[in-house]
């Protein structure tokens, strides 16, 4: 199970920095379409054909996730991607976190870890899945997607500036997309081997969640095009939590934990990486931290006195970086001190 929650990280942070590869790469693009022409401005473009190489890179390791886990697990543990991206950005790309995104980060940290110690004790060949329901249940979901895109195709028809809902509209059915996908690839493992058929139905699986995968492809190239990339993220990433769950316990009829504590850990766990994930689509919520304390007190005669010059100010750069305080010099303080 914990291999199974590494790889749904690892694939939710790739397809992440794919995103924010695609968006960057989107600027100088016209908005996609299917004209030929326009899709070759796209593959030329190497900085959008690397997100596309990040994304997809992110789907095997979530085939590879799926094929071991429930859905209802693996959709949650997702959103430890935007963790991912983000502190990619703090130390490789020197977008500094606030202090406020780093505890939206350490929430969905602990929001993973208490997926993984809740679902540790369910067995994926326990549940009990019907494959009528099962069927049924994903083909309306599909129609009424593909319902709900011929809607705003046609109150976006004839507009030239795109309403400011169609960004964040354009995520949401990625999102739906990209949980289905991902429910149709574990569909494919548990038919497999509920007719002794693993291989055919595994790869027809697969081939069902690359087309829902392409058709959110689509839309989240509409929704990076038009709108902001933490934003499309976050909106995908919380819509294939919640639609991934549901799918999970209505289609496939996957288990939750069965004793209270387990249950109760399960459900917070999970609210506490969407909480998480939508603190970090929101740049932390604005929450910064008065670390100035912290500051005086490394100054200080008493602190001074005991720790090395050197070990002050390794912790008061961070606590600067923190509370945006004027950096510690060793060399004057400690005059100052004296």
């Amino acid at each position: 199970m914990w291999l199974a929650i590494l790889a749904a990280v690892v694939s939710s942070g790739a397809s992440s920095v794919g995103k924010a590869l695609q968006r960057k790469g989107t600027k100088t693009l016209p908005q996609f379409s299917a004209d030929l022409q326009t899709i070759r401005k796209y593959l030329v473009n190497k900085t959008w054909v690397l997100g596309l190489l990040a994304d997809v890179s992110g789907s095997f390791f979530m085939v590879s996730a799926l094929a071991n886990a429930p859905v209802s697990v693996i959709q949650p543990v997702s959103g430890g991607g935007l963790v991912f991206l983000s502190l990619l950005s703090h130390f490789f790309f020197n977008e500094k976190l606030k202090f406020g995104e780093w505890l939206a980060v350490g929430l969905c940290f602990c929001g993973i870890v208490g997926v993984g110690i809740a679902t540790s004790g369910i067995n994926p060949e326990g549940q009990t899945t019907n494959i009528a329901r099962l069927i049924c249940t994903l083909v309306a979901f599909f129609a009424v997607l593909i319902f709900g895109l011929r809607k705003v195709r046609q109150m976006n028809k004839g507009k030239a500036a795109k309403p400011r809902f169609f960004a964040p509209t354009c995520g949401l059915f990625a999102g739906c997309f990209f949980s289905l996908s991902a429910t149709t690839t574990r569909s494919g493992f548990v038919v497999g081997e509920l007719v002794g058929q693993r291989l055919f139905f595994g790869l027809l699986g697969i081939g069902c969640s690359l087309m829902n995968t392409s058709i959110g492809f689509v839309y989240q190239t509409l929704g990076l095009r038009e709108g902001n990339a933490v934003m499309i993220s976050t909106i995908t990433t919380v819509t294939a939590i919640m639609v991934g769950m549901f799918l999970g316990i209505v289609a496939l009829g996957e288990t939750l934990p069965a004793t209270r504590p387990t249950f109760t850990l399960h459900v917070l766990s999970c609210a506490t990486i969407t909480t998480g994930s939508l603190a970090l689509g929101n740049g932390g919520w604005g929450i910064n931290a008065d670390l100035s304390f912290l500051d005086k007190a490394l100054k200080s005669k008493a602190v001074s006195s005991v720790l090395p010059n050197q070990i002050r100010f390794f912790l008061q750069r961070y606590v600067s970086s923190a509370s945006k305080l004027p950096l510690y010099n060793p060399n004057v303080d400690s005059k100052s001190a004296n």
